[in-house]
């Protein structure tokens, strides 16, 4: 019995220290199974799953059993995905799950309520596997998120996507395409999204880069063109914002672009040949952003104030 107690084990401990009951009757018979219950050496976590006492407790600990409770036509999807996806704005808090068939959502102990969602079968595109378990893919976690996410922490996570290459432009228009017109405000808003990047403007290419443009709108100033690339001196220079009507650009300055000597002298290459040109440069740190937020507000509202019917210099 010592032997088919440690195949129990072993096959707990790859399952990140949980079990199925059909997992263990492989093994021990119910007696067996039931005895280690009652010594508390292996605690009934869900219907059918067990956790063995002593496993470290953890967020993916929960999700596992919870894979393993599913068992079939699930994933996770909404926050859990985009979390397990690696979404800077989202933490490893959250039990969120999809599943094409009807269950009831379960509860699991000292973590409290999972939000289980209904959905209709999945198709090959829909989900894919990361760190062993199902989830949401990408481009379907995007569209769930758009249901109860705010518009700021949207247009970031799909600006992520797009930095990382999760998505394209195009996956995520196929992908709303196929959505009614009448569904929830999210969608709305990523299809402005979508048109927005098929218009021209790129994604934002950093955290940083996110929180400048959050600020932007937020204070009520022109939307900039975003990672617009223009013709200084005989070469092209992509700029993070460009305000084109005032010739104003912003760039979103974090210590890593600039931590080495060859970044930091094309950086100021960069920044002269746009002075030549006649456009006023603007440069936002992180520390500033988070300091001084009204500041680099008024600064910016100022100078666009002096820069209404700018023309550029020739050159």
């Amino acid at each position: 019995m010592r032997e088919q107690e440690l195949k129990c084990l072993s096959t707990a401990e790859q399952q990140l220290g949980v079990i199925r009951r059909d997992q263990v009757l492989a093994w021990l018979t119910e007696r067996q199974l039931e005895q280690r219950v009652k010594a508390k050496a292996w605690e009934p976590l869900l219907t059918g799953v067990y956790r063995i006492s002593g496993s470290p407790r953890s967020w993916h600990q929960d999700l596992k059993a919870l894979a393993l409770w599913a068992g079939r036509d699930y994933a996770f999807s909404h926050e859990t995905a985009a979390a397990l996806h690696g979404f800077q704005r989202f933490k490893s808090e959250k039990l969120v799950l999809s599943v094409a068939r009807h269950l009831r959502a379960p509860v699991i102990p000292n973590r409290g309520g999972v939000v289980l969602h209904r959905v209709e079968p999945f198709g090959p595109k829909d989900r894919c596997t990361v760190q062993g378990l199902r989830v949401s893919s990408p481009t379907r976690t995007l569209l769930e998120l758009g249901r109860g996410t705010t518009d700021d922490d949207l247009r970031a996570t799909v600006d992520e996507a797009l930095r990382r290459k999760l998505t394209t432009v195009e996956k995520l228009a196929v992908a709303l395409r196929r959505q009614p017109k009448t569904r929830p405000r999210g969608f709305s808003f990523l299809r402005a999204l979508v048109h927005e990047y098929e218009g021209g403007d790129g994604p934002c290419e950093s955290e940083l880069e996110s929180l400048v443009l959050e600020l932007i709108l937020q204070s009520g100033l022109p939307r900039p063109d975003r990672q617009k690339s223009i013709n200084v001196a005989g070469r092209f220079r992509r700029l993070d914002f460009f305000f084109e009507h005032f010739g104003v650009v912003l760039e979103a300055d974090g210590y890593a672009w600039h931590s080495s000597t060859v970044a930091f002298e094309k950086d100021r290459e960069r920044r002269n040949s746009l002075i030549a040109r006649g456009f006023v440069v603007l440069q936002w740190t992180w520390k500033a952003l988070h300091e001084r937020p009204e500041a680099l507000v008024q600064e910016l509202v100022a100078v666009l104030k002096t820069r209404a019917g700018w023309s550029p210099r020739r050159g």
